[in-house]
Formats: C-alpha cells, sequence, structure tokens
C-alpha cells in the first residue's frame, strides 16, 4: 500500500459495549474479522477518560481529562496517533453520537471536520431541534409555529423539519405503550460515515461513536424482539441505576435490571447488522480498501455478582467496564496484510494475550502503513487503567469520598491488582470468562507496583481548582440529563 492507495482507517466505538456480550450478540463481525484481540482492555470506566486514553494512550492523571476536567482542552492535538497520519495525506474525521466527544467538550479539536448526531438532529444537515426547544420562549402552538419558522429558513429545511418530527415521535412513543420509532443514532451515525469515507478522493482516518448501547434502555424499531421480549411501555428510567448501586444486592429491582439486560443485548445485535451494512456498503460505494477496528471506550455493568451487582458505568473498574471488543475487520478480503509466520489462517486470527488502548495509536499506525500488520506485537504484558472521580452523580444520601474516589488497576498475567484512593486493594482472577473477575482474597497486590505504574494521584485541592460543574448551553444539558451523567 503506497502513495494515494492507503487504505481508510475507521476506528469504530460501540460505546458501552462490554466484550461478553459483544462476543455472544455480534456473530456477524466476530466471522468477518481478520483479526480479533480477546484480551483487549480499555484505560478508563467511562466516556471522558476512555475516549482520551483512546488518542493518546495515557490514563486520566496523565490527560488530566477526568469527571473533574471534562473538556478534552489539556490534550495537545500533537499528542495523539492522528496527527502523524496528516503528514502521510490522510484526512481526519469524527462523526458522534457522544456528547462528550463531541464540539461541546473540544473533542473535534483533533480533526478536520467532526459531524455531531443526536436524537434532535438525525440528518445532520438539519437544524439542531433541541437547542430550538431549550431558547425558545413560547409554548403550545405558537411553540410549533416558531420551530417551523426556523426550520423553513435553515439552509436544509426540509431536513430540518424531519428532525423535529423524528423528535417528536420519540417524545410521543415514551408517554404512549408503543414501541419507540426510531434508534438511538446508530443507522444514522452508519449513513454519515459510509458518505464521510467513501466520498474523499484520498484516504481517510475516521473515528466514529455510536451510542445505541448506553442508556437509557426501551424497546425501538428494528431490535430482535426474540432476544429481547420486553414490553413496549418499559423505560429505563422508571428506575434509577444510583437507587440500585446503593441497594443490597438487586432486590427490588431485579426484574427491571433483567428487562435491561435483555434490551442491551438485543441492541448489540443490532448494531452488529448495522455496522456488517455500513462495511458492505462501503465496499460497493468506494473502491479504496477499507479497514474497521471495532472496538468500545469502555463496556457496561449489568448488576452481575462480577459486577459488584452494580448498574451503568459510574465508580468502577470492573471487568464488565474494562473487558471490551477489539476486532479488525476489511472490507475487502485482501486489504489486510498480516504479518505472520508465513502460514495461512482459515480464520480470524486470535490474539488471546493481554492488550490496552494504550497501543491503539500504533495498531492504528501500522494498519496505514506499507509494511504488513503484525496483530501479535500489540500483546503485552501489563496494562493499566484509571478513572479520577465518579463520572455521574453521587448517589442520593451516598458517601461522597467513596463515590467520587480515585481508582486504579494493574494487569499482569491472569491477574487483575485493583487500589484506590482511600487505600483499599484487592486482587482478581481474569482467566475465566469475558468481563468477569473473582476476587483471590489470599493474595495481596505486589510491593511497589503501583508505584512503578502509576504517578500520584490527583489531590483533592487540584480537584478543587478545577471545574466541577461545566457550564454547557441547555440543551447541552438536557442531553447528559437523558443519559444519567447528571
Amino acid at each position: 500500500m503506497t502513495g494515494n492507495r492507503r487504505p481508510n482507517i475507521v476506528v469504530l466505538c460501540l460505546d458501552t459495549v462490554r466484550k461478553d456480550v459483544y462476543d455472544r450478540f455480534a456473530p456477524r463481525l466476530r466471522e468477518r474479522a481478520a483479526v480479533r484481540f480477546e484480551g483487549m482492555r480499555a484505560l478508563g470506566g467511562w466516556s471522558v477518560p476512555s475516549h482520551a486514553g483512546m488518542l493518546t494512550g495515557s490514563v486520566a492523571s496523565e490527560t488530566g481529562v477526568h469527571a473533574h476536567q471534562r473538556r478534552f482542552d489539556p490534550i495537545d492535538p500533537e499528542d495523539t496517533w492522528l496527527a502523524p497520519l496528516e503528514g502521510q495525506g490522510y484526512e481526519s474525521v469524527c462523526v458522534t453520537s457522544n456528547i462528550y466527544a463531541s464540539p461541546v467538550f473540544g473533542f473535534d479539536r483533533f480533526f478536520d471536520r467532526t459531524i455531531p448526531i443526536s436524537p434532535s438532529r438525525r440528518l445532520p444537515a438539519g437544524m439542531d431541534v433541541q437547542e430550538h426547544i431549550s431558547d425558545r420562549s413560547t409554548d403550545g402552538v405558537e411553540a410549533y409555529a416558531d420551530f417551523v419558522r426556523e426550520a423553513l429558513e435553515h439552509d436544509h429545511p426540509l431536513r430540518s423539519l424531519a428532525n423535529g418530527v423524528l423528535l417528536k415521535l420519540d417524545d410521543v412513543s415514551r408517554k404512549l405503550p408503543i414501541e419507540k420509532p426510531t434508534d438511538f443514532g446508530g443507522r444514522a451515525i452508519a449513513r454519515t460515515l459510509e458518505r464521510e469515507v467513501a466520498e474523499p478522493d484520498g484516504p481517510v482516518v475516521a473515528f466514529a461513536n455510536v451510542m445505541d448501547a448506553h442508556g437509557p434502555h426501551t424497546a425501538f424499531r428494528g431490535l430482535d424482539d426474540s432476544i429481547h421480549g420486553v414490553s413496549a411501555d418499559f423505560h429505563s428510567s422508571s428506575f434509577r441505576d444510583s437507587d440500585v448501586n446503593v441497594a443490597d444486592g438487586l432486590g427490588a429491582y431485579e426484574s427491571d435490571v433483567e428487562r435491561v439486560r435483555r434490551l442491551y443485548a438485543a441492541t448489540v445485535d443490532y448494531l452488529d447488522r448495522v455496522v456488517t451494512d455500513l462495511l458492505d456498503a462501503v465496499a460497493r460505494e468506494d473502491d479504496r480498501e477499507s479497514i474497521l477496528i471495532v472496538t468500545a471506550d469502555h463496556g457496561e455493568n449489568l448488576g452481575y455478582e462480577s459486577d459488584g451487582y452494580l448498574m451503568n458505568h459510574m465508580s468502577s473498574l470492573s471487568e464488565g467496564l474494562l473487558h471490551v471488543p477489539f476486532d479488525i475487520v476489511a472490507t475487502d478480503d485482501g486489504a489486510l496484510e498480516l504479518a505472520t509466520d508465513g502460514t495461512e489462517a482459515a480464520g480470524p486470527v486470535d490474539i488471546d494475550g493481554l492488550a490496552s488502548h494504550a497501543d491503539l495509536g500504533d495498531a492504528v499506525r501500522s494498519l496505514a502503513g506499507e509494511e504488513p500488520f503484525d496483530p501479535f506485537a500489540l500483546e503485552r504484558e501489563r496494562a493499566r487503567a484509571e478513572i479520577v472521580g465518579s463520572g455521574s452523580g453521587i448517589p442520593e444520601g451516598g458517601d461522597e469520598s467513596y463515590w467520587d474516589r480515585g481508582q486504579r488497576v494493574v494487569y499482569e498475567g491472569d491477574r487483575k491488582y485493583y487500589r484506590d484512593q482511600l487505600g483499599d486493594e484487592a486482587v482478581y482472577d481474569v482467566s475465566g470468562p469475558p468481563s468477569k473477575q473473582v476476587e483471590l482474597p489470599d493474595e495481596t497486590v505486589p510491593d511497589g507496583l503501583f508505584e512503578s505504574a502509576f504517578g500520584d494521584w490527583i489531590t483533592d485541592e487540584e480537584r478543587d481548582g478545577q471545574d466541577h460543574a461545566e457550564e454547557v448551553d441547555a440543551a447541552s444539558r438536557a442531553r447528559l440529563e437523558d443519559l444519567g451523567y447528571l
């Protein structure tokens, strides 16, 4: 691969998709993958530190991007893996439905162009309806008239009107016992990504974030009912994850949690179909080879014992959060030349050892280069992860010092070593099924392990000097509230 024929590289982040559910409910992508990393670990347990880590290979205390500094301003674009690709003729694009990985928090600084997509802006060329709603001072019929007038004055009036209709349909479905008529942005992301990758003459490096597997969860059109079997009137906002997290086990929430698990599984199956369709579309429309890295910024706690009976992804570094998929898929069987021992594999090459998002940049650069890609070079003897602060609101009546504590993990072999900022430690066996961990109370953390892997903790004084309550516009705040971050 030389010059202008370098392949397109797409990092496709299936937000909040954990490894075990992906393995079971994404069979199409698993079968089409040329390389599958079975031991990939994220660098953080929720969107902000994980996205910073994916771009830089560093943990939260090093990037300066975490629960108490959610903007990406501390990161120099030259320190990301995107910067060297520009010198090789690559154009960079971000297509995202994650509000943190968007211009609102400065994520667009790293790309030539960024295209945000949200429930209020399915068609990105049209107006953002939520911004209109948040800024309006009228109600009722007058409010609708204001919207129509503003939409018709927009550069893309029909798409602006369509955005309004789609948002209204979603709103109606939440109030009535009917299936949500649209997904949470997956199809819109795929259509936009297809265009952004296929249309340019030169090679493209793209980052895309798809939020459908992230809460809130409800049945929507396109889900396989045989997987979830959840009635249309269920919505996960009927209970609070934080209430589950402070309960003693699942208790009264067990049936609701089980519904969330089934909807989550059906959503991963849905994304498997969406991404497979995207691969086929790009292959048809672009004669340039494209290589997709399918991964997740983090997984999700689903209330299992191994998750500590936690829901969502606040204040945790469980295997449900850190063990993520990492499959490399090519639109053309010949697009990915592997540096192996010379033998031809009958199927995907499985890399079973430990791997980390810290090496995502090396993978991208290697795939974009002229030499064959050596997946075994990404295996590691040690990996690490960190969060600084909760990431979501503190549960009502909860101990803030506990829920907002810093937490760190070091992996070595089949052991996972844990330490938090309060001094608690634990050792886990992670040699079993994906996304599972078993505590080993008779084992201790080796002396000096964390000191050699990390620098100092971010102190309370440093936290107090940063912005705890991000100043965002009303539309963005509404989106963060709907996602459970505020």
